[in-house]
């Protein structure tokens, strides 16, 4: 293997300031061989065999389409203060994508996807929200035992309440130490099917890296299907009917699919967040809905009025119609038209258009649903446009789930994909049927114990309204409405690209209505993208695997005494702390124990004093102890004392991994030649760097000339044969 000698010298500063773990140790040793390396944890690692996180280690994607949960659905209620919850099958790995079983120590989320009351009135007040019920409930929960093949037991109490016949399902979530998506590679999921699917979710220990992508467009519910009855003329009143010729089928929601709704899963009254289907003959379907503004719904959508002449069009509706607003999806376009008129002077209802009179009854657009009490949804599925002429194609699904659980940051060059659907178009010469509704953007939640977002984008944004592409014939019928946005939150919100967008409407390219493309179909409005709190905690209670936040922990020499220094960004029932040492990192001695803070969102910083160190490399080690007796074990700091001042010291370096560049703090007792080498994991050398050093501390920052990522091991050395060794991470 052949040694590759810097051709940089190393740079110096002694004014730099070092941000990185803090450390202090002295080697002297003489060659690797026989070495001993000391491994240093990220700050803050928890220990905890209990909660196991990271417990499926560092995961790394690299093809497309991976998919990491598994899913299982819950089979009977379960109520707040449970500790056991009965599923259809607890095994939770149907499909291999975990090293076994579920078991102890595992993380589910339990989430429930619908069941909220609907009015189911024929009028104006159909598909009103009356009570959200348990939909829309999550908690994550630590798994105690699985007794059987249908019982999960957990190991802390439920927060919330659920009914399985609102489809509640339970996510089998990875716990990796650190994620890495590859650009090119991709995270997706199983698509709902009516009881389980449409998430992604993942807790990371320490960071995510995404170049690729995670990919959950079209995942949410789905957009209503199409059917081929139709009567003519068309019913001009009905919000709701049993009878398909009546009007086309409604979009999925959280009211449930609409082969459950009551009283009917056609017309264009939208249930909830799902759209209106377009009522016969052949009005359009309106746009499915996610989050948004929850007040001045109307249904009706945003009408596009970027022509001008479009204005007086609108107003043909109503005065003033041109210039309204509604939160959620767009509405859906009008009915069959037959012959050419002027769309600018005759509007809806008008005889002259013949067929069934361009009624203006196309699908509402779904509603905006609340998120201010913590619940989360899917997107709700496009209503699908009324047809008989076999050209009609399905409404579009809403967009699903993505919710990452990160200690640390999220950063890269990729993107987090949750759009909802934009349907294809009714096609060819007897493409004489209504378009439909686009699908609702789905959700994205970034929830940072300590970290941050940076670098990446994020889209939940809504699909567009479904187009009509007609060639040589007058007749017309209605576009698509298109969705509503989606919802986005993150632990102190980044500047990153984000789009909540909500979908435009869909257009007709019949001559007869080219004065007006859009012949009554409407936007749908864009969602919402929110900071989540610093005491925002999506665990059940006590489940959180890191109730203490560990920003910082050093130990330090101060007059010929060990000075134990540890900071916390937020503690959650922390009763006291326990300090520890060990001669050899392995069995540790009790020192002494020190009061917590309780439950704080507020940093805290906290001193211990061992007047009488261990001479040589000893170890200390911090615990945490909860009230109920939980503990927290972070890794051990190492800590070399000497009476003299003859030995070269390293004070600080990192990061660690490190990328390109190493930043070192050394404290040298002389004037001395510093030379640092880099090894294999197997002892060949790759690299090698040398420099003058003067008396006293410096920082010095290294740019080991190697590619390979892997294991690695620094070994610094003086004139004076004195070495300092390191194990490192090249990522």
């Amino acid at each position: 293997m052949v040694v590759r000698k810097s051709r940089y010298k190393l740079r110096v500063s002694t004014k730099q300031k070092i941000t990185y773990r803090k450390v202090i140790v002295s080697i002297s040793m003489a060659a690797i061989a026989g070495a001993c390396f000391f491994v240093f944890n990220n700050l803050g690692t928890s220990e905890n065999a209990k909660a196991n996180p990271g417990k499926d280690g560092a995961k790394t994607i690299s093809v497309s389409n991976t998919i990491v949960n598994e899913f299982t659905s819950l089979t009977s209620n379960a109520s707040a203060g449970s500790t056991t919850i009965a599923v259809s099958s607890s095994s939770m790995n149907a499909n291999s994508r975990f090293s076994g079983s579920l078991s102890a120590g595992d993380l589910i989320l339990i989430i429930q996807m619908q069941g909220a009351s609907i009015s189911t009135s024929d009028n104006s007040s159909y598909g009103n929200i009356n009570n959200y019920n348990h939909c829309g409930k999550y908690e994550y929960a630590k798994v105690s035992s699985v007794p059987n093949s249908t019982s999960i037991i957990l190991a802390n109490s439920l927060v919330n309440s659920y009914s399985s016949s609102g489809k509640v399902q339970v996510v089998r979530v990875p716990r990796y130490t650190d994620l890495t998506i590859n650009s090119g590679a991709s995270i997706t999921t199983d698509a709902w099917d009516g009881t389980m699917g449409g998430i992604v979710a993942v807790e990371v220990v320490n960071n995510v890296i995404l170049n690729g992508s995670i990919n959950v467009n079209y995942k949410g519910f789905r957009g209503g299907s199409i059917e081929q009855n139709s009567v003519l003329p068309g019913n001009i009143t009905t919000r709701r009917t049993t009878d398909s010729n009546n009007g086309a089928e409604k979009g999925e929601s959280i009211a449930g699919p609409a082969s459950s709704l009551n009283n009917g899963r056609y017309g264009r009254g939208a249930p909830a967040n799902g759209g209106g289907g377009g009522n016969a003959h052949n009005a359009a379907g309106g746009g499915g809905s996610n989050s948004g503004v929850t007040t001045g719904y109307t249904g009706t959508g945003n009408p596009d009025i970027s022509v001008a002449s479009w204005i007086t069009a609108w107003n043909l509706e109503s005065a003033g119609f041109a210039l309204t607003t509604s939160p959620g999806g767009g509405r859906g376009g009008y009915t069959y038209s037959q012959n050419a008129a002027n769309p600018i002077t005759k509007g809806p209802g008008h005889t002259d258009w013949g067929g069934d009179n361009r009624n203006n009854v196309g699908g509402f657009g779904g509603r905006p649903l609340d998120y201010s009490t913590g619940r989360i949804f899917m997107g709700g599925g496009g209503g699908a446009g009324d047809s008989n002429n076999n050209t009609a194609q399905p409404a579009g699904n809403g967009g699903g789930i993505v919710f990452l659980l990160v200690k640390g940051n999220v950063s890269g060059t990729g993107t987090i994909y949750a759009n909802g659907e934009t349907p294809a178009r009714t096609q060819g010469p007897n493409g004489r049927d209504g378009s439909s509704g686009g699908g609702g953007g789905g959700t994205v939640l970034i929830y940072h114990l300590v970290g941050s977002t940076s670098g990446i984008s994020i889209e939940a944004a809504a699909g567009q309204g479904g187009s009509q592409n007609l060639t040589s014939t007058s007749e017309a019928e209605g576009a698509g409405g298109g969705g509503g946005g989606g919802y986005v939150a993150i632990t102190n919100l980044p500047p990153i690209t984000i789009s909540v967008a909500g979908g435009v409407n869909g257009t007709s390219n019949s001559s007869s209505v080219s004065a007006f493309t859009p012949n009554g179909a409407t936007s749908g409005a864009p969602g919402l993208i929110v900071s989540l709190p610093l005491s925002f905690n999506p665990y059940s209670a006590g489940s959180s695997p890191l109730p203490v936040v560990l920003k910082s922990f050093a130990v330090e020499e101060n007059n010929e005494k060990a000075l134990l220094l540890w900071e916390t960004a937020s503690e959650i029932n922390n009763d006291y702390f326990v300090l520890e040492r060990s001669w050899d990192g392995i069995d540790f001695e009790f020192l002494g124990q020190l009061k917590g803070s309780g439950t704080t969102t507020m940093p805290h910083k906290y001193s211990f004093t061992d007047d009488a160190p261990l001479l040589g490399t000893s170890y200390y080690r911090l615990t945490q102890v909860d009230f109920d007796g939980e503990q927290e074990i972070f890794a051990p700091r190492p800590f070399n004392y000497s009476l003299d001042g003859t030995e070269m010291k390293l004070l600080q370096y990192g990061p660690n991994p490190f990328i390109d560049e190493l930043s070192l703090l050394i404290q040298f007792p002389n004037n001395t030649q510093l030379r640092a080498e880099l090894f294999t994991i197997d002892g060949k050398k790759v690299w090698e760097t040398e420099q003058d050093a003067t008396t006293g501390r410096a920082s010095y920052t290294l740019n080991p000339d190697v590619r390979a990522s892997g294991v690695y091991h620094l070994r610094l050395s003086n004139s004076e044969r004195k070495t300092l060794l390191l194990k490192l991470v090249k990522r």
